[in-house]
Formats: structure tokens, sequence, C-alpha cells
């Protein structure tokens, strides 16, 4: 990756967490929110707006979940979206499950940042599927893009390795 475009997604990041903080419901004050066991079977469906001119992160267009072990797989919102990656908390994707989806169709070479996976993610993915055109990804060990620890070109794997199992904060989807 070159240093100019790692410069302008490092720069990108301040404006993408707000969102990913909300993509991943990590900012619930309720005490029932904080009540929930995050490790129980959350399944969850985030749709993403286009990446409009002029800005560096795509809206959040919704959001939904299910916990527990009678819900299989969240539903997507009547939105029409594209699937462009799902997260596993296990390995062999098994476990708790997060959607990301596209309003507007796949990965393109910009693609889809995240600058924090969240507090119910953080340290905690272990397998992942690709869809359409996303075939690669960029993982760091910090928030906001900091420290790369994988790097899947044109992917056809789908476990995290050992050296980055458990350990992503922060990623990239897109086309290569």
């Amino acid at each position: 990756m070159s240093r100019r475009l790692h410069r302008g997604r490092v720069a990108a990041a301040t404006a993408v967490t707000a969102t990913v903080l909300a993509l991943t419901g990590s900012y619930s004050t309720t005490a029932t929110a904080a009540a929930v066991d995050t490790h129980e079977a959350r399944n969850c469906v985030v749709v993403l707006d286009k990446l409009q001119p002029g800005r560096t992160s795509s809206r959040v267009l919704s959001r939904s979940c299910t916990t527990g072990t009678a819900s299989a797989q969240a539903r997507p919102s009547g939105i029409q979206s594209t699937l462009l990656m799902t997260w596993y908390a296990d390995a062999n994707q098994s476990g708790a499950s997060t959607q990301i989806r596209g309003s507007s169709g796949g990965c393109d070479a910009s693609g889809y940042g995240i600058a924090y996976v969240g507090d119910d993610w953080n340290d905690r993915i272990s397998s992942y599927k690709l869809f359409g055109t996303c075939n690669t990804i960029d993982a760091y060990d910090t928030s906001n893009y900091g420290n790369e620890i994988y790097f899947c070109g044109i992917c056809s794997a789908d476990n995290i390795p050992w050296s980055a199992n458990d350990r992503i904060s922060s990623m990239w989807v897109y086309h290569l």
C-alpha cells in the first residue's frame, strides 16, 4: 500500500470512528444494553451508504441485531443492499456474526474503511467471508489503521491466521 494512500486513510479515520461506533452499537449507555453479554450469539446486519464525493466515510443507513441461540442470523433492513463481508467470532465462519452491506453495490478500489471495529468486535474476529467484488483485506492491530498485522490480497482464505487472530481493531476491505 502506498504511503500516500495509507496517510489518506489514516486522515479519514477520525471521520469514520463515529460512524463505526454507531455501526457496532458500542456507544449504548442504557442499563438494559449494558446488561447484555456481548459474547452471547449476537448477529448484526449493517447497511452503509455509498461514499459521497468529498466525504471520507459512508453513512450508516441501518443497523439491526438479534441475540440468543434462537436467532441464527439477523435480517437485513428493507433497504436494498449488497453483502460485502461477514465477520465471525469463531473459526470456520461460526459463532456471533456481523454482516457489512453496501446500499450501492460492492467494493471498488477505494473500498470501505473501518477505523474501529467497535467494542463488541475489538480483538475478537477469528474468521470472515468476503462477497462479490470485495476481495482484499488490510487489518490492523490498533484503531485508526495502526500496525498492519494482516493483508490478504485477492483472498481465498476465511480464517484469520494465528498471528492476527483475535487482534484486529480496524480494517479496510476493497477490490484489488
